[in-house]
Formats: structure tokens, sequence, C-alpha cells
């Protein structure tokens, strides 16, 4: 899983972040505008998509931007922080946190200021660290943390990293039951070399096989989860970080696995043989939450990732609202749409069994050629990208 498809997981900053206004700590520096300056040493300043009232104690002016140190919170209390000539907002911000002086870090410090996000000292540090030996992966994964509130700490930092991974999970799963094997392996390893290499195999497309197949192995995940950490600590070298690469990214499924309010978010990932093709399957729900727990399948969204032998990547995205159901297939082999539209009437008659209605099938190009493994923003209803 490539680094273009974290990055699908920030794009929209509207379905990620909740609607709450910004908190601030002492000490910490954020950008603003100042929209109105009143007459009692106060400002109105916008910060992101935030407008806050602030006690200001140095000369502004109305429609400029400036990069504020917070002196107090209650009431905020804003002081401007001097800025070197010829440096622009970002520079400042990255001479002042001692952080890498490239591009790309001056894209993330843009960021987090549209973002409206404060630039905490300790939290500068961690990210400092992780610039400096870190490349795009790495600042997609620390916009995740950020956008999802998460404290910065290396070990979930670490997770999403390993996310990104470029090798295919079959193929990484099938690489450490190889090398488990050459360490002639007892016990708790030898367990796991034969976990590692049962693939699920999709022999029918039937509902009823498809559902059991979904519940199995989601049931199984928290399983891997403990047999991987007890691995991990009786192996050693580089055994030891290969199981623990594979722990990280377990854990990053977890991760974005989230509920929020009155929203509930699913994602998992699996390796799936169709015939004797293997590939990845990803699946991310997302919906409203019941009050008993559950997902409202009245209202969800449903998109499906993998590589097939001769339709090669294909996402199909499914979307639900008061059980009528609308599906966009993207996927850019020649004439597909002439086999979804031959599978149309069977799909419509099993939805009905189920008590949906299917209003369109829709067959979509990607835009993004560049992407192997591109997949879509699992945190919003804005769909994926491709033309319409």
């Amino acid at each position: 899983m490539n680094v273009q498809w974290l990055r699908t997981l920030v794009d929209d900053r509207q379905a990620v972040r909740l609607p709450k206004g910004p908190t601030f700590q002492v000490g910490d520096m954020i950008y603003g505008k100042i929209e109105k300056i009143n007459e009692d040493q106060t400002a109105l300043v916008r910060i992101g998509s935030y407008t806050l009232t602030a006690e200001l104690h140095s000369p502004v002016k109305e429609g400029r931007t400036y990069t504020f140190q917070v002196q107090k919170t209650m009431p905020l209390e804003l002081n401007i922080l001097p800025r070197p000539a010829k440096l622009t907002d970002e520079e400042s911000v990255i001479r002042h946190f001692r952080l890498p002086e490239n591009e790309q870090t001056k894209a993330l410090v843009r960021w987090m200021m549209n973002e409206s996000f404060s630039f905490k000292k300790n939290d500068m540090a961690l990210i400092r660290q992780w610039l400096r030996t870190g490349g795009e992966k790495e600042v997609q994964a620390i916009k995740w943390l950020l956008m999802h509130d998460l404290p910065l700490h290396d070990d979930v930092f670490r997770a999403l990293v390993t996310l990104q991974h470029d090798q295919p999970l079959y193929e990484q799963r099938l690489m450490l039951a190889s090398l488990i094997d050459r360490a002639h392996p007892k016990g708790t390893l030898a367990t796991l070399s034969a976990h590692l290499r049962h693939i699920p195999t999709l022999s029918s497309f039937s509902p009823e096989h498809m559902q059991r197949l979904l519940e199995e192995t989601m049931k199984q995940q928290d399983e891997w989860l403990v047999l991987l950490q007890t691995a991990a600590e009786e192996a050693t070298g580089e055994l030891k970080a290969e199981i623990t690469a594979l722990l990280d990214r377990m854990k990053a499924y977890q991760l974005l696995s989230t509920n929020s309010n009155s929203l509930q978010h699913i994602f998992t990932q699996f390796p799936l043989l169709i015939g004797t093709h293997a590939t990845d399957v990803t699946i991310q729900w997302r919906g409203k939450q019941r009050e008993n727990g559950k997902m409202d399948t009245d209202y969800c969204r449903i998109l499906f990732y993998l590589t097939m032998a001769t339709l090669k990547e294909t996402i199909v995205d499914v979307h639900i609202q008061q059980r009528i159901v609308h599906i966009s297939i993207i996927n850019d082999t020649p004439h597909v749409e002439l086999y979804a539209s031959a599978l149309e009437p069977s799909l419509k008659e099993k939805l009905a069994e189920h008590g949906y209605t299917l209003s369109t099938v829709s067959v979509k190009l990607p835009i993004n050629k560049r992407s192997e493994r591109l997949l879509v923003e699992p945190f919003s209803y804005k769909g994926v990208d491709y033309r319409v």
C-alpha cells in the first residue's frame, strides 16, 4: 500500500476533523488573519476556519496575516512573533523549531497553518525528529495524527508509516513465513508460520459464502495481534524486525477504525485467493452508529479495493441512503461497463431479497494513473479521485 493511499485520508479536512474550536496552550504558535480590530484592544482573528476574539498588545492591520504566540488562554491573548526579513511565514516557523529546510517541510507547515493547528513545542520536537529521517510517507502519517487529535507517539507514528508499505500484505506474509521456516521454529513461531501461509480462498461469489468469509476474517484480527505480539517477544534480529513490521501494519488497521460521536468507521485488509490469483482486499465502512453500537445499514458507505487478474485495479464504491443503493465501479479496463450492465439484473434481485433497492451502477475512470494502490477516502462522503 503506497503513500498515495494515506494521502487520501487527509485530503478532505471537512469530513475528518470534528466541528470544534481549536484549543491552545501558553507558548503555542498559531497563524491567523486579522478580520476586525475592536476599540478595546481586542480583535477578531481568523485561524483556519474559525474566528476568535483575542487580546492583542501589538499594532496590527485588518486583512493582514501574522504568526502569533499564545500568552494567555482565558481570555485568549496573543503576541505577534517578529518575522526575520525576507522570510515567509512558513520559513519563520521552520527556523524557529529548527525543522529541516526543504519544500516538503514547508508544505507541511503551510498545511498546518491552513488547518488552524497550533505549533506546540514538544510536538514540533518530535516532528523535527521524524522529518529528518523521513519522506512523504512520514509526512502523511504526521498529518493523519494531527487530523485525529492523537498524541504524537513513536509507536503510533511508526504504525502509520508501516501501513503505507509498497509490498502487498499477502507477499509480506509469505516472505515472513519463509524467514521463520529457515529458523526451524517451534511453539509460537511454528504456529505463526502456519497462519501466515493460510490465505482465505474465494471459492464462490454467493452472498452467503462471502459473508462467512468476511465474518471469519474479522474475528481473526484480534487473534492475529496476540499471536504476532507473542512471536515478536520470542524472536530476535532480522526475524524480530520483520514480525514487528507486520505487527505495526495490523495495529494501523485498528487505528483507522474509529468511532466519533454518531459516526462509525471500520477498516480491514486481508489477503485473498481468487482462483489462482492472490490479492489484497481492502474494505472500508463508514456510517451512522445506532444506539446498540452497530452501524446503521440504511445509511452507510462501503468501499472495496482489490487488484484482480483481468480487471487489475478495481474500486467499488457502494453508497446507501434510505436502503437505496448507488454503486460506482472505478476501473479503466476497456468495455468493463458492458460486464457491469450484464450483472445488474441479478445484482438488483439479490439486493431486493435483503430489502435494498438498486438505483444505479456506473463505471468511472480513475484520474490518478500513477498510483498503483489508490484507495478511497474512508472518512469522507465525497468519493474518490475519479471523473464524473
